[in-house]
Parts: C-alpha cells; structure tokens; sequence
C-alpha cells in the first residue's frame, strides 16, 4: 500500500503489523494516563498513524481502538450515540493528519511547525470535544449548551494538554520513524522488478 510519498510503498505483512502496533499505541494512549481526566496520548497517535502512514491504516486502527475502548471503558458503559461520535471525531482527527502529511513534514527543529501542530491539534481536540459533548447531550436528553457548560473545565484540559503533546510528541514521533525505521518499513516500489508479484507490491 502507498504511504504519502509517491514511490515508497509497505509490503501488506507490514501494513498488517503497522497497523496493529499503532491500535495497540493508541489504546496504551488512551488507557495510560486514564487516573488525569482528559489527558490523552491517543488522539496523538492516531495523528500520527494517518500522517505517516495514510488515512486507510489510521482508520482501521481508529476503528479497531474505538470498539476495544468503548467495549472495556474506565469511564463507564457503552452508550451508543457517545461511541458514533468519539469514532467521527477520531476519524476526523485520522484524516487530518493523512492530508498534512501529503503536505509536508514536521521537523524538531522547526518551532513554527511546533505551533502549527499546537494550534492544530487543539483545534481537532475542540473538534472531538464538541462532538462527543453532543453525543452526550443526545443519549441523556440533556440542552447541548448545559452539556459544554458542565464540561468546559474538562474541555479546556483536554485542549491545552493535547496542544502541548501535539507539539512536543508529533515530531519526535515522525524523526524517530523516518530517520531509524525508514528501511523496516517502506520500499522504493521504482526498485521492485518489472513482474513482481502481487503480495510485494501489496500494501
């Protein structure tokens, strides 16, 4: 399958195994820190996943989390219209990091690309917040603005913590992958021979 840049491809073993290293990732993300209400690594990673490695990884490990997590919840049953909403929201979040990663890259040294990534990351996190809050809103018949209301304190965690984990995380992420496991997990599909088989230009 086609990662971002053009010729570079990963073999569909590797897609597989990516693709579940990054769920498992995203699950850690979200269960590690689960006693800080509204501090998350998920959200990061899942970004992560679509800026590296496309939109179709991210959303199969966004799906994938999303029915492991909403399944076995520390923050309480699953509610139907509040799962829809957390799975629009993280695809929204999955795809965003697809689209700036056909784009550009980020780079550690870059401090305006460090603000980019804060301010972008809590723009999608003010994104899912809304829209799980209305979720919420729904499955308890409760007015959407007393919803956000009640929650602004959490929200506001929730944004500030994801901007500053955006920003520090997103490019230590990405230099670590492409400067040490480039090799591991792309291939130049211009090298692969004129008749190759299907499973090697899989992925």
């Amino acid at each position: 399958m086609e990662t971002q840049e053009t010729n570079q491809r990963i073999s569909r073993s590797r897609w597989v195994s990516l693709t579940s290293i990054m769920t498992a990732l995203a699950l850690v993300g979200n269960y590690v820190l689960v006693g800080i209400p509204n501090v998350e690594f998920g959200t990061t990673i899942l970004f992560v996943t679509g800026y590296l490695f496309g939109f179709h990884m991210a959303a199969w490990s966004t799906l994938i989390m999303s029915i492991i997590y909403g399944s076995i919840n520390p923050w309480g049953a699953f509610i139907p219209p509040i799962w829809i909403t957390q799975v629009v929201g993280w695809l929204f979040i999955s795809a965003s990091g697809s689209i700036l990663g056909e784009k550009e890259r980020f780079t550690t040294k870059n401090k305006e690309r460090m603000i980019e990534l804060g301010l972008t990351g809590a723009f999608l996190t003010l994104f899912f917040d809304l829209i799980t809050n209305a979720g919420y809103a729904y499955a308890f018949s409760i007015p959407y603005y007393i919803t956000i209301l009640s929650g602004i304190v959490f929200m506001v965690v929730h944004v500030v913590s994801n901007s500053i984990i955006f920003a520090s995380a997103v490019p230590i992420l990405e230099d670590t992958i492409r400067q040490h496991m480039t090799d591991l997990i792309w291939f130049d599909s211009k090298d692969l021979p004129e008749h190759s088989s299907e499973e090697s230009k899989a992925g």
